[in-house]
């Protein structure tokens, strides 16, 4: 029994220790992450709506959106979303101009299946964005429907849909809040 016991706090010092190392390294590391995925949405904010000198970033009812400003004048919003793909969620920027005709989608995080669903941000050899993507410009909330309005992915209706719904949706809702 004595080395049974010797052996279990030998084995609890080890998971002890390598606790400690896994969330001094999640502590050094988190900061870096975060200063990265807000570069990331920076870029996404201009590449949708180039025509805005400045993002301000709001909330409205829950929404969390920027303005996008050139000069003294709204030219449009950049709404964040988040919708559930077919592995995880997919976290995203919707562009739309001050009348609600949207101006172009980026995804920032997905976890869709590799050479699947993955493929909603792919990027054909000499283009600058996504195929997928690129369909959702010029559309409003209430023409986005996949098979429809939007062709889906081959192999991966549900990540285009994920994509498609979480996108309408949002500046539906946004759309509704912001004109009462």
């Amino acid at each position: 029994m004595s080395q049974l016991l010797k052996f279990g706090l030998i084995l609890g010092v080890i998971c002890m220790v390598a606790t400690l190392v896994l969330a001094a390294t999640y502590g050094i590391t988190k900061p870096k992450i975060d200063e990265q995925l807000a570069m990331e949405e920076q870029e996404a904010l201009k590449a949708i709506i180039t025509q805005a000198d400045t993002f301000s970033a709001k909330t409205l009812d829950g929404i969390e959106y920027f303005e996008a400003v050139k000069g003294e004048r709204i030219v449009g919003y950049c709404l964040k979303v988040t919708s559930s793909g077919y592995n995880g969620y997919i976290r995203m920027i919707a562009g739309i101009d001050t009348s609600g005709v949207i101006k172009g989608v980026r995804v920032l995080e997905q976890y869709e299946t590799p050479g699947l669903g993955a493929r909603i941000n792919e990027i054909k050899r000499g283009e600058s964005e996504s195929w997928f993507l690129r369909q959702f410009a010029g559309k409003t909330a209430d023409t986005i429907t996949v098979k429809k309005d939007i062709d889906a992915i081959t192999g991966a209706t549900i990540s285009s849909k994920a994509v498609a719904d979480g996108v309408s949706n949002t500046v539906k809702e946004f759309l509704a809040k912001v004109n009462r």
